[in-house]
């Protein structure tokens, strides 16, 4: 695969990954006294989960692959669906 294409690949999903990341860390960071404890596990394992979606996002740019790196994309797919549950969970604390 191209470093073209590739960076024409990750560059959306790096964008999508820190229009998530960014809020969750300033919320986590913000409403960090205000909260009990399991909400703040939960909003500490949503900004891992979604620092590791990011980092994810930017492998697609750096590291060489000879095809669509797939198993790359769903995981980065996975980690949206699953911080968005995580969300959902910590909402009904």
């Amino acid at each position: 695969m191209d470093v073209g294409l590739r960076w024409k690949l990750a560059t959306p999903l790096i964008g999508l990954s820190l229009l998530m990341v960014v809020p969750a860390v300033f919320g986590t960071v913000a409403w960090w006294s205000m909260e009990g404890t399991g909400y703040r596990v939960l909003s500490v394992v949503i900004c891992l989960v979604l620092a590791a979606q990011l980092v994810l996002a930017v492998s697609i740019g750096v590291r060489p692959s000879r095809d669509v790196p797939w198993s790359r994309v769903g995981l980065i797919i996975l980690g949206m669906l699953l911080a968005c549950g995580l969300a959902l969970l910590r909402r009904e604390m």
